[in-house]
């Protein structure tokens, strides 16, 4: 029987390392960028993968905190895999902080706490469904 203890093997190492280079990426061009070029930059990867926009998180910022933070937290887990996962959810949510911090500095953005709150909630749901992955896995 493996102890929840053990690294991940096989694939999930990388892509749990891709995934959350790709979730990093994601989170500060949204923070950083102006609300329209995001919109412009959201439009146009939903054109590129044909994504419906009824489906759009666009005009609803909270889900998309909420499933950003989510993603991140899990796959940070995944990187912290070795005995120091209990990093992943304060890494996420110091990265959150971070990107509302940044934010006070764009002229078109505003820093929430409301969104911090969400980030939070995201972290905890995705860090949560780690443990009981892993648990499920021994």
């Amino acid at each position: 029987m493996r102890s929840i203890e053990q690294p991940l093997a096989g694939p999930w190492p990388f892509i749990s390392y891709l995934t959350s280079a790709g979730m990093f990426l994601v989170i500060a061009v949204a923070s950083c960028t102006s609300t329209e070029t995001f919109r412009e930059i959201y439009d146009f990867v939903a054109d590129l993968l044909s994504l419906n926009r009824s489906l759009s998180l666009r005009n609803s910022p909270g889900w998309g905190h909420f499933i950003c933070y989510a993603l991140l937290s899990l796959s940070l887990a995944g990187v912290f895999a070795r005995g120091r996962k209990f990093l992943a959810p304060f890494v996420a949510l110091g990265f959150g902080v971070l990107m509302e911090v940044v934010q006070v500095f764009i002229p078109s953005r505003d820093a929430s706490l409301l969104d911090i709150g969400v980030d939070f909630l995201g972290v905890s749901l995705g860090f949560g469904v780690y443990l009981i992955w892993r648990f499920v896995r021994t």
